[in-house]
């Protein structure tokens, strides 16, 4: 293993609470029912075919599974390496921005998730009693541009990890060293009252 492949300090972002909801889980299993009918008629040459309806059905049902489970499992892995972040496993769907790139990283303490609507929402700088409580890094690359408030992606940060969220259980301060010793701008910025 390479210097440049060393991992420094590892963890899992924090799972959101709320997207499980009863109302959800009705829905897929009524949207599964309503689908495998018409695959009855489809397999039946025009005639209704349960056996072929039950088997659409026993698809779609495992599809809903991977949409249950999901919740159960732990968050995203975020890793803090010699020279990049890494946002995912490694492989196609990981997330990676080599510190070389980054022009610097915002971050925001005590930052909670909650439900504005059907709308996810980050508290920052206030803490949940339910949990989880984190604190939200915000990349912002050099080649990023922010025009009226809003950031505009380059074309190269599209795999690039945008934004990762450290929980309470895991040491800020050594991420903050870690990033810092690393020459990258970690700046808090300070809310408008």
């Amino acid at each position: 293993m390479s210097l440049s492949n060393k991992r420094l300090m590892k963890w899992r972002e924090p799972k959101i609470k709320g997207i499980l909801t009863p109302k959800n889980i009705l829905i897929v299993f009524g949207l599964i029912l309503i689908v495998s009918i018409p695959f009855g008629f489809l397999g039946g040459n025009g005639k209704f075919s349960v056996s072929i309806c039950l088997l659409a059905l026993g698809f779609m049902s495992l599809a809903s599974i991977g949409f249950l489970i999901q919740p159960l499992c732990p968050g995203t892995l975020i890793q803090l390496r010699e020279d990049m972040i890494v946002r995912g496993l490694r492989g196609t769907n990981s997330q990676r921005s080599a510190y070389k790139d980054i022009d610097c990283i915002n971050f925001y303490r005590d930052c909670s998730h909650s439900w504005n609507g059907s709308r996810l929402v980050v508290n920052i700088h206030q803490r949940s009693i339910e949990g989880p409580n984190f604190t939200s890094f915000i990349i912002i690359m050099k080649k990023d541009v922010i025009v009226d408030g809003i950031r505009q992606f380059s074309n190269a940060s599209l795999r690039s990890v945008q934004q990762f969220s450290v929980p309470d259980d895991v040491n800020l301060e050594q991420v903050l060293q870690i990033l810092r010793d690393r020459g990258i701008k970690v700046v808090e910025p300070t809310l408008p009252s």
